[in-house]
């Protein structure tokens, strides 16, 4: 059985102060004492003693039982450990992830309860509903984060329940494959969305620069250059939690913000939608919607009748609707889906095109804004039939001298 924690309390001058023993400081191995004053009398004191023992026994999480159930875990864990460390996206998609996959099967379970073969029945009943390879994995992950925190410095379980378990080979590894857009294909598109129609814009520049698609709805006008046929890549526009919430952030990694340069074709698709864009704000008068970024990156938006908040900068957003709202990502991925592709689609068939086209394979991962190159002949470099035939004339060629 475990040590009983000795909260100590005395009264100093009109106050009284708890303390307790925190262990030894591995770096000195000098024991340590927690100590605070300040309280009325002796039972605050007491009581904010044992208040601050549970805290700091369980790793600062702010759990006080001595069994807990893991969706109550989770939910202390989800915002006292993951939120202050991770980006608003990946807090969102660890907090649909607990919601939606984990709770549901295990939340009732008492965390000192969970063993690996929990683990692994979890895992394989996500499985049969029919889940890719990639959820399943995020999943896990996510729990098996959570898990080795309540190991150390939590010290509410011995071991990691989470450690082995391997996901299904039967789980699909992708529920849409990336294929290339064939030309024919962009131009039903295009015929589908034509100028003026919402999704026109994040269109024509996913494929003309095969940007992802949050870099291409988080961009605004002071980001292009049509003089000098210059993007200038800085930010990305995405979603977070259920109610799909809109925010501006930093892009994906270092490499990813960069100046990329575009072709004449895109160059007079923007310059044509500009101009109609700022006849749609004419037009709309104080109706149309202007897009403004607060101090935390949160995406507001409000008629231009309304008086405009100091503190938020204005975003002339590129790709909005006819009214001036942004675009909705998950609008526009409906938009493909019954086509048969994704945003990636867009990004896969650019640099094959362009490597297929014998472009450098260092300067077309610049301007996808990978770090290593590797990663864009291995990724989206898809070995197209001409491909194969360029490659088997070159052997041709050489077994013919």
């Amino acid at each position: 059985m475990a040590k009983k924690a000795t909260i100590r309390t005395r009264k100093r001058g009109k106050t009284y102060s708890y303390s307790f023993d925190a262990g030894k400081n591995p770096a000195t191995g000098r024991r340590k004492m927690v100590e605070k004053g300040g309280y009325e009398t002796e039972q605050e004191a007491y009581d904010a003693g044992v208040a601050a023992y549970a805290d700091w026994k369980s790793g600062n999480i702010g759990i006080t039982s001595e069994r807990i159930r893991l969706k109550d875990y989770l939910a202390a864990w989800l915002e006292n450990v993951s939120r202050p460390n991770v980006t608003r996206g990946t807090y969102a998609d660890y907090e649909s992830a607990i919601r939606v996959r984990i709770n549901p099967i295990l939340g009732e379970m008492y965390v000192q309860d969970i063993r690996p073969r929990d683990i692994d029945a979890w895992i394989k009943a996500l499985a049969e509903k029919g889940l890719s390879r990639s959820s399943l994995s995020l999943s896990r992950t996510v729990l098996s984060f959570a898990l080795k925190y309540a190991v150390y410095p939590a010290e509410i379980i011995p071991v990691n329940p989470c450690t082995g378990i391997s996901i299904p080979r039967s789980a699909p590894r992708k529920l849409l494959e990336r294929s290339i857009i064939t030309p024919e294909q962009f131009a039903a598109l295009l015929k589908k969305c034509p100028l003026g129609h919402k999704y026109h814009a994040p269109l024509v520049l996913a494929y003309h620069t095969g940007a992802r698609i949050g870099e291409v709805l988080g961009l605004t006008w002071d980001d292009i250059d049509l003089q000098n046929g210059t993007i200038h890549i800085c930010r990305q526009l995405n979603l977070a939690g259920r109610r799909h919430l809109m925010y501006f952030s930093a892009p994906k990694n270092r490499t990813s913000t960069r100046r990329i340069y575009i072709d004449k074709v895109l160059i007079a698709e923007l310059r044509q939608w500009k101009t109609l864009q700022s006849r749609n704000e004419l037009r709309l008068g104080n109706a149309y919607q202007l897009v403004y970024e607060d101090t935390d990156g949160r995406v507001h938006t409000s008629p231009k009748i309304e008086a405009r908040q100091i503190d938020m900068p204005r975003r002339a957003v590129i790709c909005t609707d006819a009214f001036g709202l942004p675009i909705h990502y998950a609008s526009f991925r409906k938009l493909l889906h019954p086509l048969g592709l994704n945003s990636h689609s867009f990004r896969h068939t650019h640099a094959t095109r362009l490597i297929e086209a014998g472009a450098n394979p260092i300067d077309v991962a610049a301007r996808l804004g990978h770090a290593d190159v590797g990663i864009t002949q291995n990724l989206y470099a898809h070995d197209t039939e001409e491909m194969q035939r360029e490659t088997a004339a070159i052997f041709a060629e050489f077994v013919g001298k």
